[in-house]
């Protein structure tokens, strides 16, 4: 089932703070009995190395950066792997070109990584956004105080089916992915499962800006409508699901439905505030047939607001545009 991981890559930028990055991978890897790998992902040298970094002495080549790296992860797996066996791999180049490459060539299904703080990483794409477009299995960013364990799990689902049916079937299909993982983790966490869904019937800046007059009384209607509309649909989503898992699992899990009418790119992250949540799985990538270049606005901007862990799911059929290094 999805959601259930085999083969988990924690991914490393630096050697600093790193102990509680490692403790959630393998607390996740431990819940899941999947085999882990520890990978310390660096960026090459640049060309002018040597001039720019004259005074560090024992930086003075691409090899012996990657010899020191190799060093100091294999004496930190020696700690890391004493409660649960860890695999490591260093790589020096392009991180996310590398990254993908292994979860290709190893059957990765499942990518973990602290998430980056630097002001200007968010400015202009961090790799975790970059992997939240391109990297082809989901993608679990921990957040900088990671907790030991969740209580509150998000399943973040988009339940508007106006669209071409092609679409629809496409998004039907990440619902309910979305779904599997996120009730993967509620049951390994003995958390509880939420699941959200924010609608809006007149994009609020059109309203706002009187770009159309809105007749309040048939707006109310409206929207009556549209909640009953998602209501069914989650309902049948739930059912789906129901039959998929052990007997009583969703009456074990209780998921608790939050149907919100409001802006989705602000209320998707207050709902998830509200609730105290820990984690929240949402898809970064609606549609397919754009392999990986572009990722939802309300999805990005939806990560950007939030202060808890994110899984990433991608589409059925999603394609990443990188290939795997030669």
């Amino acid at each position: 089932m999805k959601g259930h991981y085999r083969n988990i890559l924690c991914v490393l930028s630096d050697s600093h703070r790193q102990d509680d990055t490692v403790a959630q991978a393998l607390h996740i890897a431990k819940s899941h009995q999947a085999s882990l790998t520890i990978m310390l992902s660096l960026e090459s040298l640049p060309p002018n190395a040597s001039m720019v970094m004259e005074s560090f002495s024992y930086v003075d080549s691409q090899q012996t950066m990657e010899t020191q790296a190799k060093h100091w992860l294999a004496e930190q797996a020696q700690g890391w792997g004493q409660s649960y066996s860890v695999s490591t791999e260093v790589t020096v180049g392009q991180p996310l070109i590398d990254i993908v490459s292994y979860v290709l060539e190893n059957n990765i299904d499942l990518v973990i990584k602290r998430a980056e703080e630097s002001f200007l990483d968010k400015l202009f794409g961090s790799l975790d956004m970059r992997l939240f477009r391109k990297c082809p299995c989901p993608v679990w960013v921990i957040n900088h105080k990671p907790r030991s364990q969740y209580k509150n799990v998000v399943a973040a689902l988009d339940l508007n089916y106006h669209y071409p049916q092609h679409e629809v079937s496409v998004r039907r299909d990440l619902n309910r992915d979305i779904l599997r993982h996120a009730s993967q983790i509620a049951l390994l966490e003995f958390a509880q499962l939420h699941i959200v869904h924010v609608f809006d019937a007149v994009p609020e800046n059109i309203a706002r800006d009187g770009f159309i007059s809105v007749d309040n009384d048939r707006m109310e209607t409206d929207l009556a409508k549209i909640h009953a509309e998602r209501e069914t649909e989650l309902d049948r989503l739930l059912s789906e699901l129901s039959n998929e898992l052990d007997e009583d699992v969703i009456d074990y899990l209780k998921p608790q439905q939050h149907i919100v009418h409001g802006y989705p790119r602000r209320e998707i992250a207050a709902t998830a505030t509200s609730l105290d949540t820990d984690i929240v799985v949402m898809g970064t990538v609606a549609r397919l047939g754009v392999p990986g270049f572009i990722m939802g606005g309300t999805a990005e901007e939806t990560i950007h607001q939030l202060q808890c862990a994110v899984v990433g799911v991608k589409p059925r059929g999603f394609e990443t545009p990188i290939s795997v290094k030669k």
